[in-house]
């Protein structure tokens, strides 16, 4: 009975040292406020006059905000100028995980990561 309880027990482990877990302070950056508020997510309109604002554009989408681009403007003045600046918002949406769509001829909308479009189809 000895030598079955040998073989079928666990052997004894001694316990192991207590070792001190370092403190480290962390200083907070973000503005105080209630435990559990979220940011609000805008819905922006802009312009877009030219290349410089792709990069505004860009800030707004990476804030976590949703920008309605109104294109006429380069539309009319600079046709290659606007392809351009849309290829641009496009990488950049694919880059933070959003998503930009067309509403109309003269309207682009673009989201930030979290927020999908989904158009529907026209009738045919």
């Amino acid at each position: 009975m000895r030598s079955l309880k040998k073989i079928f027990s666990k052997p004894r482990a001694e316990p192991a040292p207590i070792q001190e877990i370092p403190v480290t302070e962390v200083e907070s950056t973000a503005r105080p406020g209630k435990v559990g508020e979220v940011e609000p997510i805008y819905v922006k309109s802009m312009e877009l006059n030219s290349l410089a604002d792709v990069q505004e554009a860009a800030d707004e989408l990476r804030a976590g905000n949703i920008i309605i681009l109104d294109i006429s403007s380069l539309m009319n003045h600079d046709p290659q100028e606007l392809k351009q600046a849309i290829d641009q918002l496009k990488g950049i949406c694919q880059g933070i995980g959003g998503d930009m769509g067309r509403l109309t001829e003269t309207k682009v909308i673009a989201t930030p990561k979290y927020i999908s479009l989904q158009f529907r189809k026209p009738a045919t």
